[in-house]
């Protein structure tokens, strides 16, 4: 769960509670009536510290770790301007740091907590100057008004009685602040003549303009000031006397642009100002100043009814190169009023000017007209960028003719290393920059007939290392080949960024920053040639002709998004497939080329993803199915479903839905022909896909003729394994999977008998023995497909006679049949198992009892999985957007309440063997949280919802009362007040593998996960 305590005069007292890592902390600060928060739960040891009036927070460090479920704070020390406090916890691998800036504190936190604190934040604030005598205060002196209190520009009355705050004095008209002042409205304001009595002031130590004649610098010379646009809320800021902008960071929630950290550049240094507050996703754009400056300023403005008031919803902004940042704030139809502001004649911004306060009210821009934006670049041809952070040793590779490798290192912060063959006449030449750290990947291009034409990727401030690195790369080729993404794959990279060369110029080099990783990144592409082919003049067609390939079937589907072509490899081990609500969103494709894996990625990772995996090369896939429709929310046609088909006759899980009014495929390669290569179109999603198949081979053994093993198109066999005669027989391994098992013992295993399945038909096998007058039959049933058997255990003993047997499915154990061993006994063990597959038919020896059993096995690949459901929300629209996903089941759920209905609910998962411990949503209140745990066994199969209309903030707003979670054992008491509309989430034969809704300080809606029980 996500929370900020906001901004505040200082740090009173802090009190952490803490065990194997940090589980909660709770900070109380001065100048506030509000109670303090425990933000996490109580851990078994409990520490703290108060700090005197004149002692402040100026460093905060700590240690963290990662674990199954994310990452989790385990270590705290902070320092003060007098002492150190800590270290609280335990040190672990992964340290963090966080400084104020010189003459400032830390006077806030924020972060997410759910058992224990997740992540720290901080704000900062200037450190006031401490109190003179009661009723005056000393005048601040200076000339420049846009330094920050204190330091001049009308400067900071210290102290003052109530209701009285000291006037600054000063020769630059700006406006200073009364410290200390009393009651509401009543703060000093500074003026050329030093009297606080003119000007407006806000609450305590508020700001005020003053009267007197000094000269107005609020608008330098020569400036373009446009704007502010926005609300009238929040307070004033004018940044004024700067040459340029190198850096911009913005904060943004839900509703609307909450912060803005601008790094100006004045007189050579870095100048930070800072407005609004820091909430909500944090992003960077940075410029290549002095070479680049940002020209353009845009966004949107919008009336915010949750805080009745018109604040800033988006901003992005664009350089003189051409570059454009990413939208910073609301991606909607309905983020507002667009405006737009643009420096006359190409002038650079020289500064923001606006409102802002607990979000960015308005904003306006100063350009100036007597210059134009960035200056020219090196005489390279096609020279892009770079972009990222600034430190680092430069490099600069030119003189090339194209690349024909590149080798990328990362770590779980950035990327490391690069390493890259250039071809310079006919020979290659590597150059390598950064540090060879974490995992190294690479990507060939087939130079000369094919060249990098883009080079793409992401960049961020690292706080680890407190500086800006990149994160991500990723390459694409003339044609249309993507290269893996290297480095961080998630939503948290950082800023995007897209280096292409102009009229299709391929990569000729490398350009930027490096040391222990790669700071920041460029490229030089050579503008005299197209499509990768060594300077080969390109035809006027700008679809590039298709590679003659054998077996090529499709494209079907869409015809939007980008062209891909898979093309030159021998065949495919595994597919990943991802799938939304609505489409096939992603593909990724393990392909084996001279006896190496290259992978290859098309659309964008999002959804559910899935993999199905062939035994390459005794196994391939040769046939490739699914769907494709006409999607109305994105007004186009995309690939809605896909499956594949081996040559051993082995299906893939259905990924993605099947519709009514989807149109239906299905690609087979000729004479049985193996999988060679994807084709089609893809962006957000699959738009449209296409297969090679290869006509000249047979899919099979490693020969390729079909023949096979062991592993090959037979299953494997073991051998009969227990006493030694009886007759011979033989159920064979031509079936799925194994249904049902009936034993008939005594003081051996009399008869057995198999029922097995094939293509979803059930076969009843013939009985093996002879079955007694006074056989106990036992039998012993598996739920095929979901649960599969795996292993027999028992044992024979001197008659030649099965004594005892049992067998182990996936999921349990069957009861022993017959007698077990006993230490000591003689006899004869019987095992029979094989690694990552399953048993799919038996043979053996039998006469009037069972002498011996043995085995056919396949891989456990083979079965499809039934996929989880998603059921639709009920309740209220309001709160943002949560989705904890599907897994395997519910351990336990946390439910918090406040006077109203459910604040609160935070769910722990089990996957597999792991236990997964979800995030917490809502807001929990002084009333704490009820838990409900399963016991072994245990899964809920539905979810009763309560949801009513209550009147909050003003204005009415639906949430959910209640929740009442039935079991396949119990009904659990309602938690909450029953009242309002009622609505039962379930679906028979399913239980509920994981939950979804809305929520801000209530649980506003509640959605479920279902998949089949697995008996």
């Amino acid at each position: 769960m996500s929370w900020d305590d906001g901004k505040h005069t200082k740090v009173k007292n802090v009190q952490l509670t803490f065990d194997d890592v940090i589980r909660s902390i709770e900070v109380e600060y001065v100048g506030t009536n509000l109670k303090s928060q425990r933000r996490g739960t109580v851990g078994t040891r409990s520490d703290g510290f108060t700090l005197s009036t004149d002692e402040y927070i100026t460093n905060v460090s700590g240690y963290y770790k990662t674990t199954f479920s994310g990452d989790l704070i385990t270590a705290l020390t902070f320092k003060t301007n007098k002492k150190t406090y800590g270290p609280y916890g335990n040190k672990t691998q992964n340290y963090f740091s966080a400084d104020a800036p010189s003459g400032s504190q830390i006077a806030g936190f924020l972060g997410t907590s759910g058992n224990a604190l997740s992540s720290l934040d901080v704000h900062f604030a200037p450190i006031k100057p401490q109190p003179g005598g009661p009723g005056t205060g000393g005048g601040g002196n200076g000339s420049n008004p846009v330094d920050p209190p204190g330091a001049g520009g009308g400067g900071t009355g210290a102290g003052g009685g109530p209701g009285t705050g000291g006037g600054g004095t000063g020769t630059g008209g700006g406006s200073g602040t009364g410290a200390g002042g009393g009651g509401p409205g009543t703060g000093g304001s500074g003026t050329e003549t030093g009297t606080g009595s003119s000007g407006t002031g806000t609450g305590a130590g508020g700001s005020g303009t003053g009267t007197g004649s000094g000269q107005d610098s609020s608008e330098p010379d020569g400036s373009g000031k446009i704007g502010p646009l926005g609300g009238d809320k929040g307070n004033v800021f004018d940044d004024v006397g700067f040459e340029g902008v190198k850096k911009i960071t913005v904060g943004a929630d839900q509703y609307s642009v909450t912060y803005i950290k601008i790094e100006y550049i004045k007189d050579g240094k870095v100048v930070v100002r800072e407005h609004g507050t820091v909430r909500g996703e944090l992003k960077e754009f940075s410029v290549d100043y002095p070479n680049d400056n940002i020209t353009a300023v845009g966004g949107t403005f919008k009336h915010v009814y949750t805080y009745d008031t018109t604040l800033i919803t988006s901003l992005y902004f664009t350089t003189s190169k051409g570059f454009t940042s990413p939208l910073f704030g609301i991606e909607s139809e309905k983020k507002g009023t667009e405006f737009e502001f643009k420096g006359k004649n190409g002038g650079k911004l020289l500064g923001f000017h606006g409102r802002g306060g607990n979000a960015i009210d308005a904003i306006g821009a100063y350009f100036d007209t007597g210059s134009r934006g960035g200056s020219p670049q090196t005489d390279v041809p096609g020279k892009k960028g770079p972009l990222g952070g600034e430190k680092g040793e430069e490099f600069n590779d030119v003189g090339f003719q194209g690349v024909k490798k590149i080798t990328v290192g990362a770590d779980e912060y950035s990327v490391t290393y690069i390493k890259i063959e250039y071809v310079k006449d006919g020979k290659v030449e590597t150059r390598e920059h950064g540090t060879s750290r974490g995992e190294l990947k690479e990507f060939s291009v087939n130079y000369p007939n094919d060249s990098i034409t883009a080079v793409s990727g992401t960049y961020k401030h690292i706080f680890t290392y407190d500086t800006t690195l990149i994160t991500s790369l990723y390459f694409t080729t003339s044609k249309g080949f993507t290269s893996p993404l290297f480095g961080i794959d998630s939503e948290k990279k950082g800023t995007e960024f897209e280096f292409k060369g102009e009229n299709g110029g391929k990569l000729i080099g490398f350009h930027g920053r490096g040391g222990n990783a790669i700071d920041a990144i460029g490229a030089y592409f050579d503008t005299g040639s197209r499509d990768g082919d060594a300077g080969k003049p390109s035809t006027n067609d700008p679809k590039p002709k298709p590679v003659d390939v054998p077996g090529k079937k499709g494209p079907l589907g869409g015809d939007k998004g980008n062209v891909f072509d898979d093309v030159g490899f021998e065949g495919v081990k595994k597919v990943t497939v991802g799938a939304d609500d609505y489409s096939i969103t992603y593909i990724k494709i393990e392909y084996l080329k001279d006896g190496k894996v290259e992978i290859l990625e098309h659309g964008t990772a999002r959804g559910k993803l899935e993999e199905f995996s062939v035994d390459y090369p005794n196994d391939s896939i040769t046939e490739v199915g699914g769907s494709y429709k006409h999607v109305y929310n994105y007004d186009t046609t995309l690939i809605t479903s896909l499956y594949f088909t081996t040559s051993k006759g082995y299906t893939s899980p259905f990924f993605g839905k099947k519709y009514d009014t989807a149109t239906e495929f299905e690609f087979k390669g000729e004479n049985g022909g193996k999988l060679i290569g994807f084709h089609g179109r893809g962006g957000n999603a699959i738009d449209a896909i296409g297969a090679y198949f290869d006509t000249g081979s047979k899919p099979g053994g490693p020969d390729g003729s079909g023949s096979g093993s062991s592993n090959g198109s037979s299953p494997q066999k073991l051998d009969a394994q227990g006493g030694k005669g009886g007759n011979q027989w033989d159920d064979s391994g031509d079936h799925d999977g194994v249904t049902k098992i009936v034993v008939a013992s005594s003081r051996v295993i009399e008869q057995i008998r198999f029922d097995y399945v094939k293509k979803g038909q059930t076969k009843e096998g013939p009985a093996h023995g002879v079955k007694g007058a006074r056989s106990s039959i036992k039998t012993f049933e598996i739920s095929h497909p979901d649960e599969y058997l795996l292993s027999v255990k028992g044992w024979s003993n001197s008659s030649n006679k099965i004594v005892g047997i049992e067998f182990i499915t996936n999921t349990r154990t069957s009861e022993y049949y017959g007698f077990e061993k006993l230490p000591g006994e003689e006899g004869t063990d019987i095992l029979l198992e094989v690694k990552d597959k399953k048993i799919v038919g038996f043979h053996g020896f039998a006469d009037t009892h069972l002498n011996s059993l043995g085995a056919y096995f396949a891989p456990i690949a083979s079965t499809p999985l039934k996929p989880s459901k998603k059921l639709t929300a009920v309740g209220g629209d309001e709160g943002a957007s949560w989705d904890d996903g599907a897994f395997d089941g519910v351990k336990k759920i946390q439910v918090g309440q406040n006077n109203d209905g459910v604040s609160f609910v935070a769910v722990e998962y089990e996957n597999g063997s792991q236990k997964v411990v979800g995030d917490g949503h809502g807001k929990q209140s002084a009333l704490g949280v009820e838990t409900f745990e399963l016991t072994d066994g245990e899964y809920i199969t539905s979810v009763g919802v309560y949801y009513d209309k209550i009147h909050a903030e003003g204005r009415g707003v639906t949430v959910v009362t209640s929740l009442v979670f039935k079991t396949n054992k119990l009904v659990s008491q309602p938690f909450g007040m029953t009242g309002g509309e009622y609505v039962e989430l379930k679906e028979e034969g399913n239980k509920i593998v994981g939950f979804h809704g809305k929520a801000s300080d209530w649980v506003h809606q509640i959605g479920v996960y279902v998949a089949p029980v697995t008996k």
